[in-house]
Formats: structure tokens, sequence, C-alpha cells
């Protein structure tokens, strides 16, 4: 739905005003993922005993989500226009009007209260796989998700352009599959992908609401029951055992979090993962948008992903831990961080002015020069991308508190989601307030138009976030490798200890690590 928003841009520059601004509220319908921390607790503590833990919410959340997408789905294709867009595909003046019949707070909305479904599912399927997986095989579920994200992210985007484009459908699949000809349509609609998505989530729910059996949850005894009891007691927890929501309750589960938050390290970690991410915003959110209002069809940003960014995501991470091993952020984080605010950020712009003048170029020097560019920018973007990501999830993992593991994790995960929302619509909101569209006028003798005038916001906005992210690797630099210098004892909270007290002193040693003022 983002690219169908953004695919308006394509017909008429006029448009690229509208379509920025629309894409900044749209953004926030991703929201839900940066802030499920907040009602995380209570997915993990509030259940139904008799049908299981985590189904008592999988299945009301999975349900609903189906039922919203076969339900609302005519709702998507009249809120985003896309009978008008179709309608005036040839004519730029009625695409341009078209457009403008866009609802994006309707269209907002909807995905807004899916995007809080799905995070919610997300919560549960985290904390299932805890009891679906040995204590030895744990590690392996992160694999198993990011596998799982990335096939879905496949079938979902690049099939349904590839079914969706209407000469594709023409020209490969109706002849394939021996269906009849219908020049100008895909084989399937957004609404119609929707609705069979609905579908598909509503039968795997049943599915897994009958078949699917979840360890029984043993219920202690009064004399045990909470884990509170024997904290209070100074009762020795084991090392490594993981304080849950279920049995330490929502208060004390909440108390527990703000004591994370309440850490010098953690504090300033959170500095760091939600400002780091606002000198990359316009690789990571507007470059693809402005490649397709400059010409590069979808189909061609559809390809990329299964030929360039999916194999890049699996061979980086293995690579990186053999040459920063034992060196996450201040290493390899770091490392890829200068890359991504200058050569990448050089590599867009190289990437957008090919698109912009050499796409309809068909010589071999400027096919060369075009798709060198485009693999070059995507290429690094993936790399780096990756690099940081995984320097991030192995620094968490290394550091959080045992106790608490799973809500510690969260939390910062939570902080890390957030760092690269905002900067996403507040970006995007900035390239559509600044970008002014040129004056067009139709040429009757040559039929084609001519534009004169107008500004183009991404190239002076690019040049002015490296600036920006070069001052970030100047100031909050030393603070990363600092971070990365601090003994585990800094990331405990030492909620635990004998001595609730030990919990205030241990926050004051570790300012004392911290401060500037102390070095």
């Amino acid at each position: 739905s983002t690219h169908a928003t953004a695919a308006a841009a394509v017909h008429h520059p006029s448009v690229a005003k509208m379509a920025y601004n629309a894409q900044a509220i749209f953004a926030l319908c991703s929201w839900p993922f940066s802030l499920k921390l907040l009602w995380a607790p209570v997915v993990d503590a509030v259940f139904f005993r008799r049908f299981g833990r985590r189904k008592s919410w999988l299945v009301p959340v999975q349900a609903l989500a189906g039922f919203l997408m076969v339900t609302f789905a005519s709702f998507v294709e009249e809120q985003l226009g896309l009978g008008q867009i179709a309608t005036a595909a040839g004519d730029a003046t009625a695409t341009a009007a078209a457009a403008t019949t866009f609802d994006v707070r309707g269209i907002t909305l909807f995905f807004f209260a899916l995007y809080f479904l799905m995070a919610t599912q997300d919560i549960a399927v985290d904390g299932w796989a805890l009891t679906m997986l040995s204590r030895k095989n744990r590690g392996r579920g992160p694999v198993c998700n990011s596998i799982g994200q990335n096939v879905g992210y496949f079938l979902s985007f690049v099939g349904f352009l590839a079914l969706n484009d209407a000469e594709s459908s023409e020209k490969l699949w109706r002849p394939l599959l021996g269906l009849e000809s219908k020049p100008g349509t895909g084989i399937v609609s957004l609404g119609g992908f929707i609705r069979f998505c609905g579908g598909l989530m509503l039968s795997i729910t049943t599915l897994v609401a009958i078949f699917k059996r979840e360890v029984p949850l043993p219920k202690p005894p009064p004399e045990q029951r909470g884990l509170l009891r024997r904290i209070a007691s100074k009762e020795k927890l084991d090392e490594d055992h993981e304080l849950d929501a279920s049995e330490i309750g929502l208060h004390e589960t909440y108390h527990r979090l703000w004591a994370v938050c309440k850490l010098p390290a953690v504090r300033w970690l959170f500095l760091i993962l939600i400002t780091y991410r606002l000198p990359t915003a316009l690789s990571d959110n507007v470059k693809f948008l402005k490649a397709v209002e400059y010409g590069m069809s979808k189909q061609t940003t559809a390809l990329l992903s299964p030929t360039l960014i999916l194999p890049l995501g699996i061979i980086v991470p293995i690579v990186a831990a053999k040459v920063w091993h034992g060196n996450p952020l201040a290493g390899q984080f770091m490392d890829a961080y200068k890359v991504r605010v200058t050569l990448v950020a050089l590599f867009d712009v190289a990437m957008l002015l090919a698109v912009r003048y050499l796409r309809d170029n068909h010589d071999i020097s400027s096919q060369m020069l075009f798709w060198a560019a485009v693999i070059g920018s995507t290429g690094l973007q993936a790399i780096v991308h990756s690099l940081q990501f995984n320097a991030q999830m192995t620094f968490f993992a290394h550091r959080v508190d045992p106790a608490i593991g799973g809500s510690y994790m969260t939390l910062l995960n939570t902080a890390a989601n957030l760092g690269g929302t905002w900067p996403s619509s507040f970006v995007m909101l900035l390239v559509g307030q600044l970008t002014v569209p040129p004056d067009c006028v139709l040429d009757e003798a040559t039929g084609k138009e001519i534009c004169t005038g107008g500004r183009d916001a991404y190239f002076p906005l690019q040049a002015l976030l490296s600036i920006l992210g070069c001052l970030w690797i100047w100031t909050m630099g030393p603070r990363v490798r600092k971070l990365a210098a601090l003994p585990d004892d800094s990331w405990r909270t030492h909620i635990n200890d004998d001595d609730f007290v030990g919990a205030e002193m241990g926050s004051s040693s570790m300012q004392t690590k911290i401060d500037p003022k102390s070095e």
C-alpha cells in the first residue's frame, strides 16, 4: 500500500508534493511496533490457562486481523483512489486530479489498526518461541523469525507487483496459466490480494486454534506462588533464571523495566538509538520513492530485493562475525555508520541522477552506468544496514540483565524501532513541504509536457543530513566507544540482590563511570 500511494508521483510532477506529505502521514501507521513495550507485559501476564498462554492472544488477534483484511479490502482501494488513477492512465492532468482523491487519513487508520494487531501478535509469537525451543536452541528463534519475514516480504511485495503489473500479466502469467486475455489489467488487484491474505490468515489461525497444543503451564502451590515472596525472603534465585510477567505480576514487571530505564548506560544507549537514524532517513525511506518519481519502474525496485538485498542480508552477518569479532558496537557499528552517512549518500545521489538522465538512453555505456549506480547504491546501503543491525542485536544480547532478559531485550528493541520510525515521517514531511512542483504545460504539437521551474528538495536535504551525520559521529562517537567498554555490571539493575539498595549504589557507580565530568 505504501508503494501504491507513491505510484501516483510517477505520472505528474505536481503530485510529488502531495505524495510525500501523504507518505509522512502514512508512516505513522507503523508506530505500534515502536510502542509495543507499553502493553507487552499485559500480553505476557494475562491469559486463559485452559486455552493456552500464547494462544489466548494469538488466535483472537490473528482472527481479527484476517477479518479486517477481508472486510475492508475494497475500502483500501477506494481510499487510495486506484480506480480513478487506472482510468486516467494516459492523461497526466487527470492523473494528478485522481491522485488528490487519496484519503490518507482513512488508509492510515486502517493500517494503524492492522499494525497494532500484528505488533500484539509479534509479542505472543516471540514469547511462544521461548517455550517451543529448548534453551540451547533459543538463539535460533531470531533466525527463524528473520527467514520468515524475508520470505513473507518477498511473496507479498515482489509476488504482488509481478501479478499486479498489467504488461507482465498479459505477456507472461495469463499465457502460462491459460487465462483469458485482459489487456491493461493485472491478474490480481490490491484489494483482491489483501482479501486473499486475510482469508489465508483466518485459515491458518483456525488450524492453530484446533490442532496446536501449548505446553501446559503448571499452577504453582500457594506457598510458592509468585517470585516476589522469594525475593522478599532473600532466597537466592538461579543466576540464569529469567523472571516472567506471569510470575511476578504486571506491577512488578513495569517496576523492573523502569529500573532498567534509570540506568545511566541505558539512557545513553536510548539517546544513541533514537538519534542515529535521522541522518540516514532519506536513504532509508525516500530514495526509492524519488527513483520511482523519476521514472524507475516498480518492477525494477521489486527485482532488487530477491537478487541483491536478501542475499546480502544473509551473507553480511556471517562475514562480519569474523571481521569484527568481539567488538560489535565500537567497531562494526561505527565503521558501518561512517560509510552510511558519507559514501552511501554519494551513491544515492549518483543513482537518482542516473535514473533521471540515463534511464531512457539505450546505448550500452548509458545502461551500464545506470545499472552500476542502481546496484552500487542499493548494495552498499544493504551492506551497511545489515552490519549495523547485526552489531546492534549482538550488543543487546551480550548486555541484557539475564534476570529480566526478555523484557530487557524488548525495551532495547523498542527504542531501536522508535529511532527508525520518527525520522521516516519527519524527513518525508520535510521533502513534501520544501518541494516546489514545476509548472507544466502540454505542447499540442508534440503531445508532450514541458515543465519549467520548481525545486527538488531531496538533494539539498541529503547534503544537510550528511553533514548532520558527520557531526553525530564527532559528538556521539566517543560516547558509543565508552558504552561499548562498560562492564556487564553497568547494565544490571541489581534488583535481585540481597539488599535492594544495591540498585541505587550500582546506579551511582555507573554514573561515575560514564559521566563526562569525571573524565
